[in-house]
């Protein structure tokens, strides 16, 4: 901004963008050019009237002053955020291999041959940097315009989140590289670091550390907002600050915010939020994301200057369609080398999903948010005319992908077969309308007989609610099932209980269980964690036939880990009783007197205390300045102590006899004074120098040393076992919510199973497999709860207070319905 004269009319601007947007989302959805494009020819139309105009001139200047770099970072976050936010993460894991497969080694395999290509066909005369740059835009998609083009094809849900996952991570693999590339240009040139270096170093930021920082901020927000934050607005308001702060951070020490803001929006899910929030968060930030997708796509006709189209000729048109066939010819040979190994990973993968999936990547705002960048860069890409090129062609190839797939694409979809409503389905949702029309209809009679209603015009009220039914079927389709003959004994066999049928129940009954559990959440009569483990054990099936959840399940998931009982085990047997176990005092007199004093509580807190002093020296040692100003000290000391070791080793060795060997911990102790007695003697009898590598063995006896700080084990192991077994209840209690959560879905899965199917076969098959899953985990439960009866009271106590706390609010709301309270009063009373 200029001035800050210039603030109306930024004010003025964005409204007028997000009306106009607005109104053209609701009236053009089925219009044939898309509304990026529309947007985009808007914004030029202001650019070029601009020239005609003083007035017009006024308002593109106020929005021309904001360099790519800020407009980069005021929409691209929000953009990434909402749609890794959006993202299945439980369907994701079942493809984790497939969408790495195809966005490392495909990503780097694509990117050769438009390097090749780009290098063959040098219309550009780029020179190597920008070279490499406008590769890189042209390998980016845009992830939100990309799950929008396939939300309403009906593709299956395994296909549709791999074309989600691999945009998402495409288009952040392309952002990380400019970035990388620029940085590395640019500290070639100063000469600073060697190439390897830098690579190692971009490799460390770029994708571990802000990998590792967005699991932390994801876990920090789910933390504040359960603990701190307990109103909506501030839910809303912390939620947006958080990701500006958390992305600028990044981007400060030399992270990508991007991937980080990736990282954080595929943590959090619906469960990650106070009860009834997820549904605000998601619908504010769906509002942001379009807000910021109307803003690029107007703001890009705008920031691309009017002289630019005077240098369009018909050979940089053609040039713009070649590299877009060039594009899609050189994806479908990157999946071709790749679907020996992709079919063998996930939920599998053939032709037909590599058609799709090629003909579904849409370039938008990545790619002109980038475009933007390297077309106003520092970088040398020659003439204003060079520059204005690699803007037109990165713009344009955007806009070219999102016409010619918007008609390609539901064509394809069609033509392949590849639409997720078979017919048993489709007749399924059918009857489902009917039961809901018959439900209505049952309703209004009711209705009639109310006698303050008796008076109104019922004909009119029934033709109102005659609703039309979306999936009405055609004349050659009835509601009969069909007939199939079995292959074994050449009988018919009604189509419900083919494969089809049954693994469409199963799919509703995967869907009813994620409701449950989201429900049980809502009323929080289930913890945040295990509505977490609940709702991800049944969302990480996938479309396999066959698949369902079982106890079995449940149990991989909600199972204590034996790490921690092993290592209580090992504080126990190892460590804890070796002060417990004295053994027999020997008759011999000087036997019996180191017996005593050995087993004094004293003579173990001298040890500990003459660790905890030998732990300076130590340290002091591993830091080479004061290693060689105190080299003389440091020694001394060192035979010091191990003196001490000595003698307190010949002290329990005469206490203990043969039980000391039998000790697995006194071993440790003397394996690691019998280590400092060679090293003592190698280095006064200057043996060391001559026949051993000194750096390295000086080293190893370094670290050896280290170890008698270990030692001190033995003082903390009581805490350390405090803080092990409290962990081990928590996971305890953790179990007993999940199969508490687990039997409350499969019993209200139970009320709806007509639902479900309406084949009896089907239902009986449905009810006999929940039957034996519930009685299986309440076979579990009973385990847990004589094992652990502690923890029974526990839960049901905190179920207990929770149902009541939510009946509670109940009475206030109603309350507050009826005017009895005011709604500060009921807000209050809420806290």
């Amino acid at each position: 901004m200029t001035s800050s004269e210039d603030l109306p009319e930024i004010i003025l601007i964005l409204s007028l963008i997000c009306t106009v947007g607005a109104f053209l989302n609701l009236h053009l959805k089925d219009f044939p050019i898309p509304l990026p494009v529309i947007l985009f020819l808007i914004g030029c139309s202001f650019e070029i009237l601009s020239f005609t105009s003083d007035k017009v001139q006024r308002y593109t200047d106020a929005i021309q002053w904001m360099s790519p770099k800020l407009f980069f970072n005021i929409f691209t976050p929000i953009i990434i955020f909402n749609v890794a936010f959006d993202m299945d993460v439980y369907m994701l894991q079942k493809l984790f291999w497939q969408i790495i497969l195809i966005t490392i080694p495909g990503f780097f395999m694509n990117y050769t041959l438009i390097l090749w290509y780009l290098a063959s066909v040098n219309k550009l005369l780029l020179k190597t940097t920008p070279w490499l740059l406008f590769a890189t835009i042209l390998m980016s998609s845009d992830p939100m315009l990309t799950a929008a083009a396939i939300r309403d094809l009906g593709l299956s849900r395994s296909l549709t989140n791999l074309i989600n996952g691999e945009s998402l991570m495409t288009s952040i693999m392309s952002l990380i590289m400019f970035n990388s590339i620029e940085d590395i240009n640019g500290n070639l040139q100063k000469g600073n670091n060697s190439l390897v270096f830098d690579i190692l170093f971009e490799l460390w930021s770029y994708f571990l550390a802000s990998f590792l920082f967005g699991i932390l901020s994801s876990k920090l927000i789910q933390l504040w907002m359960a603990t701190v934050f307990g109103d909506d607005v501030n839910h809303i308001s912390l939620s947006l600050s958080i990701l500006y702060l958390i992305f600028f951070i990044c981007e400060l020490v030399g992270m990508s915010g991007i991937f980080t803001l990736a990282i954080m929006g595929l943590f959090l899910n619906s469960t990650s939020f106070k009860p009834g929030v997820e549904a605000l968060l998601l619908e504010f930030w769906n509002c942001l994301s379009f807000v910021a997708f109307l803003m690029v796509f107007t703001f890009t006709g705008l920031l691309i200057p009017a002289h630019t189209y005077l240098y369009i000729t018909f050979s940089d048109i053609y040039y713009s369609l070649n590299i877009y066939f060039t594009l899609i010819v050189l994806r479908l040979l990157v999946f071709l080398l790749m679907s020996p190994l992709l079919s063998r990973l996930g939920h599998g993968f053939n032709w037909r999903w590599a058609f799709i999936m090629i003909w579904s990547e849409m370039k938008g705002t990545p790619n002109i948010n980038m475009a933007l960048l390297l077309a106003y860069s520092d970088l040398s890409l020659g003439t204003e005319r060079e520059k204005s090129q690699v803007l037109f062609h990165g713009v344009s190839v955007c806009l070219v992908t999102l016409i010619v797939n918007r008609f390609i694409l539901p064509m394809a979809v069609s033509k392949l077969g590849l639409h997720d409503v078979t017919s048993t389905k489709y007749k399924s949702l059918y009857c489902t309308f009917q039961h809901f029309q018959e439900l209505t209809k049952s309703a209004a009679s009711a209705l009639k007989f109310d006698k303050d209603l008796a008076n109104a015009d019922w004909n009119m009220v029934e033709k109102a609610i005659v609703l039309q039914n979306p999936y009405a079927l055609s004349q050659g389709e009835t509601t009969e099932h069909q007939k199939v003959k079995c292959l074994a004994c050449n009988k018919e066999i009604d189509e419900t209980l083919n494969i089809e049928a049954m693994e469409l129940a199963n799919r509703r009954l995967l869907s009813a269980q994620i409701a449950s559990y989201q429900r049980q959440y809502t009323n929080e009569t289930l913890s945040q964690s295990a509505a977490q483990v609940l709702v991800g054990a049944v969302g990480s099936f996938g479309e396999k036939k066959g698949e369902y959840m079982s106890p079995e399940t449940i149990k991989t998931y909600s199972e204590s880990k034996k790490l921690l009982a092993f290592i209580r085990k090992v504080l126990l047997n190892w460590v804890y009783n070796t002060k417990k176990e004295k053994g027999i005092p020997s008759r011999h007199c000087f036997l019996q007197s180191c017996h005593k004093i050995v087993f004094t509580n004293e003579f173990e807190y001298v040890g500990y205390l003459v660790i905890m002093m030998n732990m300076f020296p130590i340290t002091i040692s591993w830091i080479p300045e004061l290693n060689d100003i105190y080299e003389h000290e440091l020694k001394y000391s060192n035979y010091l102590f191990l003196t001490f070791y000595i003698m307190e080793a010949l002290l329990k060795m005469a206490a203990m006899r043969k039980e000391y060997f039998s000790h697995t911990w006194n071993l440790f102790e003397l394996t690691i004074t019998l280590v400092g007695i060679i090293d003592v003697i190698l280095i006064e009898t200057n043996y060391i120098t001559y026949t051993f590598e000194f750096i390295q063995t000086l080293i190893f006896f370094k670290i050896v040393r280290f170890f008698r700080i270990l030692r001190i084990l033995k003082l903390i192991t009581p805490k350390l076992l405090q803080i092990i077994d409290k962990k081990m209840s928590h996971q305890l209690s953790f179990k007993y919510a999940i199969l508490k959560g687990y039997i409350q879905g499969e019993a209200d899965i139970m009320t709806i199973i007509d639902q479900i199917s309406s084949s009896k076969q089907v239902k009986q098959i449905l009810l006999r497999r929940i039957m034996k899953n519930t009685g299986h985990a309440l076979k579990e439960l009973g385990y847990l709860e004589y094992d652990h009866p502690e923890i029974a009271i526990t839960m049901k106590t905190k179920e207990e207070i929770n149902v009541m706390l939510n009946l509670a609010r109940e009475i206030v709301k109603v309350f507050r319905s009826k005017g009895i309270i005011h709604k500060i009063e009921g807000s209050e009373i809420n806290k």
